[in-house]
């Protein structure tokens, strides 16, 4: 496979049978929010999945309460305006959230029997997959054998607030890798980051969701959230569309806009694009 590469302020990836054309993110582009009310948009059913300890010590608690705290924050400002039909732990979590079982409903905390999933919890990647840290030592949920947004409710936006699990650095190849199989199903969305992100300043999740709220687009709340919330967080967004202007403009999906986006799955995928700030 050919490789282009041209780098510009936004990363946008065309997918073709001998070519990959490829625009990697430098700089961000969103700017500050100027939104100070909240914008009616379709109430959305909401699941949250956090985990602060592990099995045997086997990852590491990154203490003060923190996660459950920011999980607690985002679900306490997302109730507002939409659903939230659950909010358990990650202890035996991985066939619910790979396609084994994403559609088994809310009784068991499935990724695909909600619009919009949120979870906080260590994670890492390799060659192939993202990974996210079950509680059960030696778990890791991958994203090589996640299908979203074809079952159930259908998820449309993955929100994650895990170290790495958007890495670009290396290469294109394992980008594309780790995220054409979740992006197939039809998910819209996900945010999460391409290196570090920090615990403490756990409002950050509250004013994520406010600002969603509020109709800024989602990748908008999500990269300024967590960037101002603390400076040295390395904040990520990635979707896809079925050309380069398709998937400038999905990149701007808000929550009133969310339910009208149409969903693309499979060989309707053209373009994968993402935006980094730090």
């Amino acid at each position: 496979m050919q490789i282009r590469v041209r780098f510009d302020k936004w990363a946008r990836h065309r997918i073709v049978p001998a070519t990959l054309v490829i625009m990697l993110a430098v700089v961000p582009l969103i700017g500050g929010s100027t939104l100070v009310a909240q914008v009616h948009h379709p109430a959305m059913e909401v699941g949250t999945r956090c985990q602060q300890e592990y099995q045997n010590g086997w990852q590491v608690d990154v203490g003060s309460n923190d996660v459950w705290n920011r999980c607690g924050n985002f679900n306490d400002q997302i109730r507002k305006t939409d659903s939230l039909e659950f909010y358990y732990n990650l202890h035996g979590a991985k066939p619910v959230l790979e396609k084994t079982n994403d559609g088994c409903g809310w009784g068991c905390g499935s990724l695909d029997s909600v619009d919009f999933f949120y979870t906080n919890e260590h994670a890492g990647v390799n060659n192939s997959s993202a990974f996210w840290t079950m509680w059960d030592q030696n778990s890791l949920a991958l994203s090589s054998n996640m299908r979203l947004g074809d079952n159930s409710r259908e998820l449309m936006v993955l929100a994650t607030f895990a170290c790495n699990t958007l890495q670009t650095s290396d290469g294109n190849a394992n980008v594309l890798a780790r995220w054409q199989p979740p992006f197939s199903g039809g998910l819209v969305m996900t945010v999460g980051a391409h290196a570090t992100l920090y615990s403490g300043n756990d409002q950050s999740a509250t004013e994520f969701a406010s600002r969603m709220q509020d109709g800024e687009p989602i990748g908008q709340a999500w990269l300024e959230s967590a960037w101002y919330a603390d400076n040295s967080n390395t904040p990520s967004m990635m979707n896809t569309g079925r050309d380069a202007n398709d998937c400038w403009n999905r990149s701007r999906v808000s929550l009133p806009s969310l339910f009208s986006t149409p969903i693309l799955r499979d060989s309707a995928i053209g373009y994968f694009c993402w935006a980094s700030w730090n």
